[in-house]
């Protein structure tokens, strides 16, 4: 990395706001956990993390869940260490078979929602008999084109670009423990 880019990322850290610090997103994570668990106890679910920002969501998630399910990824990408959105790229499917499957989808953050409306539409084509949608992050979005919500979500932030906890700036600060915001 060249010495431009981390003083741009220095930069972007220093300037940034805290929106949800560490605490705050560990009791939202109970609380999805919580709820998760009473909608899939007693079923063989497929947890299935949706790569790259969804994985601390979907480990601290699943840690907190007192029944047993099995663990699974998909990668795709729209951002692309960009902090605009493009098309959908699928770079990883899943291995477990989704078919009569209840699998439980998780991100990081429900933005535009078309990442989300994508992939439950391919588990859904895959034969998934139920999908769940768990998000760490609700954005609040003025003119959202995609009707479905998140069934499961911890937070709600403000239509800001955010970073840390798994999502990235430019491919950089998924690391952090709080979630920031560009300011």
């Amino acid at each position: 990395m060249s010495g431009m880019e981390v003083s741009e990322l220095q930069h972007v850290q220093e300037n940034a706001d805290l929106v949800f610090s560490a605490h705050q997103i560990a009791v939202a994570i109970e609380n999805m956990a919580t709820e998760l668990e009473q909608k899939i106890k007693h079923q063989n679910a497929i947890m299935l993390c949706v790569m790259n920002g969804g994985l601390i969501t979907t480990g601290d998630v699943m840690r907190g869940l007192q029944c047993d399910v099995r663990l699974d990824y998909l990668q795709v990408a729209r951002y692309r260490d960009k902090t605009v959105g493009g098309s959908l790229h699928w770079h990883k499917e899943p291995q477990l078979s989704l078919e009569g499957q209840v699998v439980v989808l998780v991100d990081d953050i429900y933005d535009e929602g078309y990442t989300l409306e994508e992939v439950v539409s391919y588990c859904k084509r895959k034969g998934a008999k139920q999908v769940i949608t768990v998000v760490l992050l609700f954005k609040e979005k003025e003119g959202r084109k995609v009707s479905m919500r998140p069934d499961i979500y911890g937070l709600e932030v403000s239509d800001r670009y955010v970073f840390g906890y798994g999502m990235d700036y430019k491919g950089y600060l998924r690391n952090l423990p709080a979630i920031y915001a560009v300011k």
